[in-house]
């Protein structure tokens, strides 16, 4: 079992192969396994939005840590809110 299933879930809701994303992103179907465990290192952000976009959602839904504000920066310094 991968550490986020976000991928799975989505693609079984939706009734959607991930050779269908594959094709239609212009990727691997290791590049989705790559994804669906969470392991993202090295990966490009444009393969990212690709199989976000072939699969008609936002990119933190398959990544849900992109979704997370980090604490601190400079918007934080100057107290301007985001």
């Amino acid at each position: 079992m991968s550490k986020n299933n976000s991928l799975a879930r989505i693609l079984a809701a939706g009734g959607i192969r991930r050779e269908e994303v594959a094709a239609r992103a212009g990727c691997t179907l290791a590049t989705l396994a790559r994804i669906a465990a969470g392991d993202v290192a090295g990966l490009k952000l444009g393969t990212l939005l690709r199989v976000a976009a072939a699969i008609g959602c936002a990119p933190a839904e398959l990544l849900p840590v992109l979704a997370v504000t980090p604490r601190g920066g400079l918007l934080s310094e100057r107290r301007i809110k985001n």
